[in-house]
């Protein structure tokens, strides 16, 4: 597949969560760019994440580890949300 973020997720709707919050945290969800590959051999998520903006421009690669409970989804995924709830609760913020 490729199209719009919002394209793939009516498309995709389990599957680009990723590009769907790009498009929402950036420059919107129909001028987000997405490419949908099915790869058998790889046994990782990849996110591919290309930027190129005025202010700057990157790259940026991560490969998920898939759940043991859960193989639709990676490791990372209940680790972020462990970390958003500490952060929720803790007396002191670091970052934004």
């Amino acid at each position: 597949f490729k199209g719009s973020a919002r394209e793939g997720a009516k498309a995709f709707p389990a599957n680009v969560n990723v590009a769907a919050a790009l498009g929402l945290a950036g420059i919107g969800a129909d001028a987000t760019e997405l490419e949908v590959w099915a790869d058998p051999h790889l046994d990782r998520n990849t996110h591919s994440i290309e930027v190129d903006a005025d202010s700057a421009k990157f790259t940026l690669q991560i490969q998920n580890v898939q759940s043991e409970n859960n193989p639709g989804t990676g490791k990372i995924t209940a680790l972020s949300v462990i970390a958003c709830l500490r952060g929720m609760t803790a007396p002191m913020k670091i970052g934004s």
